[in-house]
């Protein structure tokens, strides 16, 4: 990983620059300022736990309202723009000459340049959805100029501003703290507990034994020695870090591992693109999350890692060796201003080690291809796709519905991380002659959730591909969505009015909804099961038949036709 230039200790005041691959990119405090004009205050910061990711960048506080102008850090240009329903919402993109990009997401609407730009985009590629890239200097702005106003869009949980560094020739996401940005910081992290775990055990075939921290003056530590009944340790932390007058919880920047003055090995939340971001799975302990704890990180990274945040002494060595005498180690957890907390404690093991239980199921091997089948199934995991190694089984179900065409499959156990998609094949449990070969599905079941995949055929399986465990099924879905509106035929609409369609469906998977009158394409926009138009200048004045078509995932379609009238 491309270091910061700065001891761990040192205030982020002394960084010049970072250095990324072979380019060198200005890094110096000041050059950016806030881009909003209140109390700046963090929601979140760099590099905090999220389910299956990093946070990329910083939550900026909008005091819980909307509307708030939006102003460009520095001087740059408009480079892409990016609508979606869930993510970043409205996100819009500029690019400074210093090398980095800054990006603004959940907001609400931009400056009119952009607006009428995006909105041009949309029509000429007939899609709601977009993410265009706009070209250089065409939209230019200066440091302290408007850029737009600030939102709740996307997958939002309230209104903030999404605020993001990337370095603009990898789109790297970089630690926005590292330039200041004038906040201000001299609280330290709080430390909660310590996790020990037995590295010649899977990290998801054990259970970790902790220790809760307890804080003497400005430090901690574990009041008792460690002991210990396995050779091979391997540690994690429970911490969290708060800006100096605020009292919500952080995530922490960098933790280091010392045994006396030797350092053993640390992890830095600096540098992390969008392509690693789900490596956060294998930085904490999964499992223990899923059940309900907490973010455990490991100071250590797990056997089949691929995210560039951790140094450490030996590479090959990612444990301690412990000794029947006990040794004393050191653990220093810091935010990027340089406040620190310490943990001292001792490890020691003990001379009976404990037993190792057997596991039923097949091994998975981290790094290697994966494959499980039987005479119905199969899972194909490629070399990429676990951290750690881990027995794997399945269950069967059968089918007790006519549109169920196959088994149902639970993958377990069903809280194992897996980093890339997996294939899943499975035979139908009908004649394929009697089946609609094209509206094959495949479910997928999780607790309250579901995920609808379309089913290629294969050699006599269905096939598609997911991310994550649970239980799976073959459906043959003939059933067309539906689709209602209170719109009446006839119906007069003129400049501003709305037009609200709402569509169901029966596994809830809408893949396309068009609108066209005149043979105009109409942007209707999402919402939910909804989907709304703004008549706008792109339907003409006079009489005209707007049609709406709805397709879900397997393929099945709804078309439906409304006479109205535009004035």
């Amino acid at each position: 990983m491309n270091s910061v230039l700065k001891n761990s200790f040192l205030s982020c005041a002394m960084v010049g620059f970072f250095l990324l691959g072979t380019a060198q990119v200005e890094h110096s405090q000041g050059y950016f300022t806030y881009p909003l004009r209140i109390k700046p205050k963090l929601n979140a910061n760099f590099g905090e736990m999220r389910p299956n990711h990093f946070h990329m960048g910083l939550d900026l506080s909008t005091e819980a309202r909307e509307n708030l102008p939006v102003y460009s850090p520095a001087d740059g240009y408009v480079s892409r723009m990016k609508i979606e329903t869930g993510g970043f919402g409205r996100a819009i993109y500029i690019d400074h000459p210093n090398g980095m990009t800054t990006l603004y997401a959940h907001m609400n609407r931009f400056i009119p340049a952009a607006e009428q730009y995006l909105v041009e985009k949309q029509y000429e590629l007939q899609t709601w959805k977009i993410d265009v890239n706009v070209p250089a200097e065409s939209i230019p702005v200066r440091k302290g100029q408007l850029i737009g106003y600030s939102g709740n869009t996307g997958a939002s949980q309230g209104p903030h501003v999404h605020f993001e560094i990337r370095d603009t020739k990898t789109e790297n996401c970089l630690n926005p703290l590292n330039l200041g940005l004038g906040l201000q910081d001299q609280t330290a992290p709080d430390l909660v507990r310590l996790a020990v775990y037995d590295r010649d055990k899977s990290v998801y075939e054990q259970q970790p034994r902790v220790f809760s921290l307890v804080k003497k003056g400005n430090n901690y530590v574990v009041p008792e020695t460690i002991v210990l009944p396995f050779e091979k340790a391997f540690l994690a932390v429970q911490a969290v870090d708060r800006m100096t007058g605020f009292p919500n919880q952080n995530g922490i920047y960098q933790a280091q591992l010392f045994q006396g003055q030797e350092l053993l090995t640390s992890f830095r939340m600096d540098n992390i693109g969008y392509d690693k971001t789900r490596y956060l799975n294998g930085h904490i302990d999964y499992r223990v999350k899923a059940r309900g704890g907490p973010y455990y990180q490991m100071l250590f990274p797990p056997k089949h890692f691929n995210l560039d945040i951790y140094q450490q002494k030996n590479r090959s060595a990612n444990f301690i060796v412990l000794s029947a005498e006990a040794k004393a180690y050191n653990l220093r957890v810091m935010d990027v201003h340089g406040n620190v907390s310490t943990v001292d404690f001792q490890l020691q093991k003990n001379a009976s080690p404990s037993p190792v239980p057997k596991q039923d199921g097949a091994l998975m091997v981290a790094g290697q291809l994966n494959v499980y089948e039987d005479s119905d199934v199969q899972f194909v995991f490629d070399e990429a796709a676990f951290y750690d190694d881990f027995h794997f089984r399945v269950t069967t179900l059968y089918a007790n519905s006519s549109t169920q065409i196959s088994s149902l499959y639970q993958a377990l156990p069903d809280d194992i991380p897996v980093h890339q998609p997996f294939r899943v094949s499975m035979r139908p449990n009908r004649n394929v002659a009697l089946i609609r070969m094209d509206r094959v599905v495949m479910k997928r079941s999780f607790k309250t959730k579901t995920e609808i995949k379309k089913a290629g055929f294969e050699r006599g399986y269905f096939v598609a591909q997911f991310r994550d465990f649970g239980v799976f099924q073959l459906l043959e879905d003939l059933e067309p969505p539906k689709l209602v509106s209170s719109l009446q035929q006839g119906a007069t609409v003129v400049k501003g009015s709305k037009i609200v369609m709402e569509v169901a469906d029966n596994n809830q998977t809408i893949r396309e909804f068009r609108a066209t009158a005149g043979g105009q394409w109409l942007m209707f926009q999402p919402s939910g099961n909804r989907f709304v138009y703004t008549v706008d200048e792109h339907l003409d004045l006079g009489e005209h038949i707007l049609t709406v078509v709805v397709y879900d995932e397997a393929g099945n379609s709804t078309v439906k036709e409304w006479k109205i009238v535009r004035k």
